[in-house]
C-alpha cells in the first residue's frame, strides 16, 4: 500500500499551518494514514500546538 500527500493536500496543510518550527530540522508534523473498508483516514498533527487536521473528508478514496 502506498501513502502519499497530494498537491491539494499540501495546499490545505499550508493554509491550516500557523506554527513556527522549534527544532533545527524544521519538522513539526506527524502524518497518520489508517486504511479502512470505506477508504483511507488521513490526519496531520502539529507537534507544536497539538491541533489535528483531518483530510479524510476532502480526499476520501
Amino acid at each position: 500500500m502506498k501513502f502519499e500527500i497530494t498537491e491539494d493536500m499540501q495546499q490545505k496543510i499550508k493554509k491550516w499551518d500557523s506554527c513556527d518550527p522549534v527544532d533545527v530540522a524544521g519538522a513539526k508534523f506527524a502524518y497518520t494514514f489508517i486504511p479502512t473498508g470505506l477508504g483511507l483516514v488521513i490526519q496531520v498533527k502539529c507537534d507544536i500546538c497539538k491541533r489535528i487536521l483531518d483530510l479524510t473528508e476532502d480526499f476520501l478514496i
